[in-house]
């Protein structure tokens, strides 16, 4: 369990697939994952094991509240881990949409840094968001990512091809925060 200010990141125990299966179906959160269609339990399941089984991957349930009582609201972690590299894909979304706007996302994300830069000990955290994720184009900035560069019409979204912004952040960034 890591703990932040008014966010949680908790395991993510095979009892949270329900929920998490909930919310990728959801067609707004559907849409930002890359997730075709509705899930199916059978598919949520499969994908998952293999999750549990990628060392490249950790992933944690965003719980608000301090705690291992923390109500869960999203999922967060990090791709494509290179040890050797040292570097890692961070990824978010919050599930429950009554708690967005509260600062957890924010929360989440320096709590999955703290993870990234001091535990698993990574020189380089990277992302990938839609321009029109303006929110999330926003906490990011403002965290102090560095856009690297768009990725012009690589992501298909609501009838039309949308860029997408690639933002990083190194270690010696992280420690000035």
């Amino acid at each position: 369990m890591i703990v932040g200010k008014v966010a949680t990141l908790l395991p993510f125990d095979e009892a949270h697939i329900p929920l998490v299966r909930k919310w990728v179906n959801q067609p707004d959160l559907r849409a930002g994952t890359g997730t075709e269609g509705p899930v199916s339990d059978y598919e949520h399941r499969r994908w998952y094991e293999k999750l549990m089984e990628d060392p490249t991957r950790r992933t944690f349930v965003i719980g608000d509240g301090a705690g291992a009582d923390a109500t869960p609201v999203g999922l967060i972690g990090l791709s494509n881990l290179n040890l050797r590299c040292r570097t890692g894909e961070y990824w978010i979304y919050i599930g429950e949409s009554g708690t967005r706007g509260r600062g957890l996302a924010k929360d989440a994300t320096l709590a999955i840094l703290n993870h990234a830069f001091n535990t698993l000990a990574l020189h380089r955290v990277y992302l990938h968001v839609l321009e029109n994720n303006l929110p999330a184009v926003s906490l990011y900035r403002k965290l102090g990512f560095t856009q690297e560069g768009i990725a012009r019409e690589h992501f298909f979204w609501e009838g039309r091809y949308v860029d997408t912004i690639q933002f990083a952040m190194l270690e010696d960034e992280y420690r000035e925060l």
